[in-house]
């Protein structure tokens, strides 16, 4: 009777440990998975900014002809940050530095009165601004679902079940608008 006592103590704990594996790991999975979700809401929003670039770029080359050092930037930028697709310190830099541009460009209907009346010209800097808005608040939804996740994942229960199935730390994505 004594060994059977000790046979189902020992299951209820090796039952216990699985069941603690089995719900942990699948806990950090269903948060990646949100997180790949929330992800590619906001890339898409992204690509929708890269494809808006080509039609300002050439807007902007029809009446400042002298900014084509910065046009050229601005094609550089958009190329490199189009190339990156996972979010990571590469990517944040790219969009980084296209954010910047792209305001750089759009500060220029400053200098040429023409271009800050061309109806083109007030619709892209229209729609990039409500992409712009776009991109901020998504970010920050994927944002907080990387830090519930990071949170989630140095838990005390949930630790050990990281590091033994590779569930690392996630990137916070910020880009300056």
């Amino acid at each position: 009777m004594n060994s059977i006592n000790i046979l189902i103590a020992a299951s209820s704990i090796v039952f216990l440990l699985v069941l603690w594996v089995v719900v942990g790991v699948r806990h950090l999975k269903y948060l990646k998975v949100e997180i790949k979700d929330q992800w590619e809401l906001l890339d898409e929003s992204l690509r929708k900014r890269h494809d808006l670039l080509p039609n300002l770029i050439e807007t902007v080359r029809g009446y400042l002809q002298d900014q084509e050092e910065l046009m050229e930037k601005l094609i550089v930028e958009r190329h490199n940050a189009a190339l990156e697709y996972y979010p990571g310190a590469k990517k944040i830099e790219h969009e980084h530095e296209l954010s910047m541009t792209i305001n750089r460009v759009i500060d220029l209907a400053g200098i040429s009165v023409e271009l800050a009346k061309d109806t083109n010209f007030l619709e892209l800097k229209t729609e990039i601004e409500d992409l712009e808005n776009n991109i901020e608040m998504k970010s920050k939804k994927y944002n907080e679902m990387v830090r519930y996740f990071n949170n989630h994942r140095r838990m005390f229960a949930l630790q050990p079940i990281a590091v033994i199935f590779g569930f690392g730390m996630m990137n916070i994505f910020e880009v300056e608008s």
